[in-house]
């Protein structure tokens, strides 16, 4: 038996132990997210549903906390996020979201597979975005910690990125002009956000689902949200588009009352260029070796900026 059907036949079963009835000749593996291996399968009336379960010890650990702020979160956008049905440290189950992903990675070549004009996004589907972002950055804070997410204080965040300019450096052998360019972002103040907001953490085409005119129906994955960093949510957001396309972002964000500050869009250039090294850090962490590779061979020639 190969590695996806012995995943297949674990997940099939963990539905079957929480009585969820499915049909198994329907089911279908997604084996690309990083903390979670996914399964689409139809119920025995016929209607689909997502399957999760960790893919590696620990995993797990963040599922209470993000059923927490699902349901905190509920109501509160023009589009769908998950309702999970059952839920703990091992499985995770709800009826799938509406739409298809803007972008899905093919599993052989990880090159993405766009259901949306890449080089011209449509305007409704940037505009939806941006207005999500910013209900979801209004979220009172406060709240939003009480159910257990991670929580960063706009310091933590720069010390933050300082280890990850120490780990650049040490492990990927980054070229000096990329850490004299980290360390001008660490010391300019004005790019910086004053305060911190509920962000979903990893908002890539790929957890946004579209309709097949573009249209934003659901946003999907927060296992990664925090009360962090404003700016990073726009780096998943806008770095697998053309340049033009944060302006845009932005715009419709600050045009729907995302809270913003004079370097937003500075902080959010800078925090495009060293995307590379963030995910070399996680991908250490989640033994995903291609991210460091990557990282190592961007970042161990001179930056142009």
């Amino acid at each position: 038996m190969s590695a996806a059907e012995d995943l297949l036949t674990h997940l099939l079963d963990l539905a079957g132990r929480h009585g969820l009835r499915v049909r198994p000749e329907t089911a279908r593996v997604d084996d690309t997210g990083w903390d979670f291996v996914v399964v689409h399968v139809d119920g025995d009336d016929g209607r689909p549903w997502i399957l999760r379960a960790p893919r590696r010890p620990g995993a797990g650990a963040t599922v209470r906390a993000e059923q927490r702020l699902l349901e905190l979160l509920r109501g509160r956008f023009p589009v769908a996020i998950p309702d999970w049905r059952y839920a703990d440290e091992t499985f995770i189950a709800y009826p799938r979201l509406p739409g298809e992903p803007a972008a899905a990675e093919d599993p052989v070549t990880f090159e993405l597979r766009w259901r949306i004009d890449r080089q011209r996004p449509p305007r409704h589907y940037l505009l939806a975005l941006g207005q999500c972002m910013a209900r979801l950055h209004a979220t009172d804070t406060h709240a939003a910690a009480g159910t257990g997410i991670p929580v960063r204080a706009p310091d933590t965040i720069r010390a933050r990125f300082a280890g990850h300019l120490a780990f650049g450096a040490a492990e990927l052998g980054m070229h000096a002009t990329w850490l004299e360019r980290g360390r001008r972002w660490l010391d300019d103040d004005a790019l910086w956000s004053p305060r911190v907001v509920l962000i979903h953490g990893d908002l890539h085409p790929g957890h946004t689902l579209v309709g097949e005119d573009g249209t934003l129906l659901a946003v999907l994955d927060w296992t990664d949200a925090e009360v962090g960093d404003p700016g990073q949510e726009f780096v998943e957001a806008a770095r697998k588009f053309p340049a033009h396309v944060l302006d845009e972002l932005i715009g419709a964000y600050v045009g729907s009352g995302g809270p913003s500050w004079p370097g937003l869009r500075g902080h959010v250039v800078e925090a495009i260029a060293f995307a590379p090294l963030a995910l070399a850090v996680l991908g250490a962490e989640a033994g995903q070796q291609r991210y460091v590779d990557k990282a190592r061979a961007v970042l161990g020639v001179p930056t142009a900026g």
